[in-house]
């Protein structure tokens, strides 16, 4: 739940910090509508390699670089000093976040009993959809303190932070696994 919070409170950001940034780089409705858009497609195209991949590579590493990429680039956004610049580092934003849905679904399935499969994927949407309330809310009240430059920047720190510390918890988890099927 708390993994899939991290990741879409930064990828939820464009919409509501849209006002500040099209004042920003002085923007038509076109342009501006470019900036959700250069970040939605690319997600969705992201998704189908970023699936392969991680059957590939490990369900782990893909969260790890769809949380800990997101934050990276959502940084770089908050640096961005030109509108082909934030196009890019959205549009790029998009394809390092798309490894995340792909691999968090079987990592649920496989680490959770069967009776319990349905409860734990209530709960990881349950990240998902607070983030989407929660982060106009904090996108308004970082953006009027820190500009949206600095939503993006604030926010992206404590997501890498987080996706660090999971990657670590999850290899812990891992190793536990492996140590009880070889006493078993």
């Amino acid at each position: 739940m708390l993994a899939r919070f991290s990741h879409h409170l930064l990828t939820a950001l464009p919409v509501p910090l849209l006002p500040f940034i099209r004042n920003d780089f002085a923007l038509d409705y076109t342009q501006a509508g470019l900036v959700n858009s250069a970040f939605s497609l690319s997600y969705g195209i992201g998704q189908l390699p970023a699936g392969w991949l991680a059957d590939r590579i490990g369900p782990r590493i893909m969260i790890t670089i769809g949380i800990c990429g997101v934050a990276l680039v959502g940084f770089l956004v908050g640096l961005s000093q030109t509108y082909v610049m934030l196009i890019a580092l959205l549009a790029l934003m998009g394809l390092v976040g798309g490894g995340y849905h792909p691999s968090a679904a079987p990592m649920i399935s496989a680490s959770v009993e069967p009776k319990n499969r349905g409860r734990a994927l209530g709960f990881h949407l349950i990240g998902g959809s607070g983030s989407f309330f929660l982060a106009p809310l904090i996108a308004a009240a970082t953006a009027t303190t820190w500009g949206w430059r600095g939503s993006f920047i604030g926010l992206a720190v404590p997501t890498m932070i987080f996706g660090i510390i999971f990657y670590v918890l999850l290899g812990r988890r891992a190793k536990m696994s492996k140590t009880q099927q070889t006493i078993t």
